[in-house]
């Protein structure tokens, strides 16, 4: 065999190989259930919207620490000063980022002294994205985090 037949059956041999490769991809992306980004063009279109809220939680001051541990929700509320932030309403809501599409709210219960509570219901082990709404004294705060349930 020639040395211009042997590269040759490598490159197609290589083409081939990638055609096949991308076909098994796409079979398999379209047998699951995850989303890269949940809602990303709702996202997109009220993007201004999601900074403006930013910038009125970054004013206030406030700070959110989530935890995930045993399927309990535990998230601590500080104010500006530092100090734990007691008598809110704290909602969390957010997806498993191996289950996107499987969201979940969860309304927290104060525990004493700035820190709420909520249970996950089933096995959530993992990474999550979290979304953290707190409402005190007629002011809303809202944060981002990204937490491992352990």
């Amino acid at each position: 065999m020639k040395a211009a037949t042997k590269w040759t059956a490598a490159i197609v041999g290589l083409l081939g190989g990638n055609v096949l490769a991308m076909v098994a991809l796409a079979v398999s992306a379209q047998h699951g259930t995850a989303q890269v980004i949940p809602g990303y063009y709702q996202k997109a279109v009220h993007y201004d919207d999601a900074l403006d809220e930013a910038a009125r939680s970054s004013a206030l001051g406030w700070s959110a620490e989530v935890s995930v541990v045993a399927g309990t929700v535990e998230v601590r509320v500080r104010d500006r000063a530092g100090a734990m932030l007691t008598g809110a309403r704290v909602h969390v809501g957010g997806y498993q980022r191996s289950r996107a599409a499987d969201r979940f709210e969860l309304e927290l219960v104060a525990a004493g002294d700035g820190v709420y509570r909520g249970v996950l219901h089933g096995s959530r082990l993992g990474w999550h994205d979290l979304t953290i709404a707190v409402e005190h004294g007629g002011r809303h705060f809202t944060e981002r985090a990204t937490t491992e349930a352990r």
